[in-house]
């Protein structure tokens, strides 16, 4: 069974700035990891595996799902790597009975499994929800600041959540990637030493730092609070590691490059990038 993952798209493709390719085509069995899906929508590519497409990217083409029944059609830059979502012929509860349709009060976890609301992996999912959305604010407010490098950074912090996101949806392992030009190593390091690469030691935010480094300092501390989000919804007991200890260091990561980002706002390398 082949195997396509982000690292073999960027070898095959490079850069990506200038693909002759319009859909990339694999053979039927292939796996395409989360990360490569991502990879394949972020260069408006569309995917197919074997004679299924599975989705498209191009604008006023209509998406497919994993089953290549229809899906939504139009925007190309905001597609989810995402499979659509196909209305199951009845539903599961967590306690092993079965319904024909969705009560109100819950929600698919995955499939056709449904759970309360409330259910400590769907919180986790709202609040990386909500990060995700407070990065795009983030971003506009860079934009009005005129940090086009502080922008390109945030750009790579959203995808970079967007794929925590769709690692837990898919229930799949997370690719570690790099961020800021850092590997996990790194960005553990230079969060840990920030003087070695900044000049400058640990600092805790003030108004006098300027908005840029407040707006990164929110980000900062809602990482955080995801993180925290994520020990309760893979909570395995006190005797064993959490299930989705890989969401949970990659969103240790994910704020550690914000607090690297609040040294590069102070520093004014944004202003001077």
């Amino acid at each position: 069974m082949a195997l396509v993952t982000e690292a073999a798209l960027r070898a095959q493709f490079g850069s990506g700035d200038d693909i002759a390719i319009t859909c990339y085509e694999a053979p039927a069995g292939t796996v395409v990891t989360p990360s490569a899906r991502a990879w394949l929508v972020d260069h408006h590519l569309d995917l197919t595996i074997g004679s299924k497409k599975i989705f498209a990217t191009a604008h006023d083409i209509a998406s497919v799902d994993e089953a290549g029944n229809p899906g939504v059609p139009g925007a190309s830059a905001s597609v989810s790597a995402l499979p659509y979502f196909t209305k199951p012929s009845h539903y599961d509860l967590p306690d092993g009975g079965q319904i024909d349709s969705k009560p109100e009060h819950l929600t698919a976890l995955r499939g056709n499994l449904l759970v309360p609301k409330n259910h400590p992996q769907i919180r986790f999912r709202g609040m990386l929800d909500a990060l995700e959305a407070e990065i795009v604010l983030t971003q506009v407010a860079f934009n009005r600041l005129g940090l086009p490098a502080g922008v390109a950074d945030l750009t790579e912090a959203l995808q970079y959540a967007r794929q925590i996101l769709r690692c837990e949806v898919l229930d799949v392992p997370f690719e570690a990637s790099t961020l800021l030009g850092y590997d996990e190593a790194g960005l553990q390091h230079n969060s840990h030493y920030p003087e070695e690469r900044f000049g400058i030691v640990h600092f805790a935010a003030a108004a006098d730092d300027g908005e840029a480094v407040a707006l990164l300092n929110r980000l900062r501390t809602m990482a955080r609070q995801v993180e925290l989000a994520a020990y309760d919804a893979f909570d395995a007991g006190a005797s064993a590691p959490p299930t989705r200890i890989d969401l949970i260091q990659a969103l240790n990561r994910l704020s550690s490059a914000f607090y690297l980002m609040m040294f590069k706002a102070k520093t004014r390398e944004y202003q001077n990038g």
